[in-house]
């Protein structure tokens, strides 16, 4: 299993022992998750199937698994069972027992799908809107229409509990995707700014448009239901360092040479702390690491600038 070994490097690399935290911590919010009452284990299905599903659509490494590896859906579904695990086990435990079946199923076929689409919005608007923000206008021409259906279902049932949150989660989610395409260094020697400077205006532009969208809907989520504000506050709060950090994990791996980044496993581990808010420290800690291994990369390409 070749790409078992791989992934079990990457972890190495980028986790150490804290991914036997991370999987122990993983399943315990997942059983608190799925025992809780309100039906919420049903949204965390819905959650975790997104996430496989997003995971699966934009990994860029599918060419070469289908190149150089042999059986290499085999080897995908295989890699998309072990790490369903610490999310559907505890379900067994549960009233939601039922839903373990359901997750194993869908990631064991996810592999099989295809996704490629004739569709693309190409609109002018888009360029007038953001103007020269060209992260956001690749970024919203390749999602445009689940955008549009999770910002209005967020505004939709924005009175509601939980319900505009999720759908929120999955729309800043996409936001954060955007961030994996590195623009050429040309484009980056351009902008004529500082480390400091630039991942600065990338944060302030993201963190506009995110607001943007979030404020309106998490306003509204409060005033009918008071109990929430506080949490609400946090949900914004912490998908903003969420949004710095994948800024900053962009440019520490930032190369000329590869035209994407891939910073998925941290970005799922952050996602966490959504659930569970003793995590936010570690948030903290990767963002302070990625920025300053940040700015030691971009001064490699912006020394003129210096």
């Amino acid at each position: 299993m070749q790409l078992l070994k791989i992934r079990y490097f990457q972890l190495k690399r980028d986790l150490g022992f804290l991914f036997f935290v991370i999987v122990a911590l993983a399943s315990c919010v997942s059983f608190l998750v799925f025992n809780y009452q309100k039906q919420i284990g049903l949204y965390a299905v819905g959650i975790i199937l997104y996430l496989f599903y997003n995971f699966h659509k934009n990994r860029r490494d599918t060419a070469f698994i289908n190149k150089h590896f042999e059986s290499a859906t085999i080897q995908m579904v295989v890699e998309y069972q072990l790490f369903l695990l610490p999310f559907s086990i505890p379900c067994l435990f549960t009233d939601y027992w039922y839903c373990f079946f359901a997750l194993h199923i869908f990631t064991f076929l996810l592999p099989f799908i295809g996704f490629k689409t004739k569709i693309q919005f190409k609109y002018e608007f888009f360029t007038r809107l953001f103007k020269n923000d060209y992260v956001f206008i690749s970024g919203v021409r390749r999602n445009l229409l689940l955008l549009i259906i999770l910002f209005l279902s967020a505004l939709i049932l924005s009175p509601l509990k939980l319900f505009p949150l999720v759908a929120l989660f999955l729309f800043n989610n996409i936001i954060f995707s955007f961030y994996e395409i590195n623009e050429s260094i040309q484009m980056l020697q351009a902008s004529r700014r500082a480390p400091k400077q630039l991942m600065a205006s990338s944060l302030s532009s993201g963190v506009g448009k995110m607001i943007m969208v979030n404020f309106p809907v998490l306003v509204i989520n409060s005033l009918f239901n008071t109990d929430l504000w506080l949490f609400n506050m946090y949900f914004i709060a912490y998908n903003i360092l969420i949004l710095a950090t994948v800024i900053a994990l962009k440019y520490e791996n930032y190369q000329y040479k590869n035209s994407v980044n891939n910073h998925q496993i941290k970005l799922i581990v952050m996602m966490l702390g959504l659930f569970i808010p003793y995590l936010f420290p570690l948030a903290i800690i990767f963002y302070i690491q990625s920025r300053a291994g940040a700015i030691k990369n971009l001064s490699h390409y912006l020394d003129a600038v210096n």
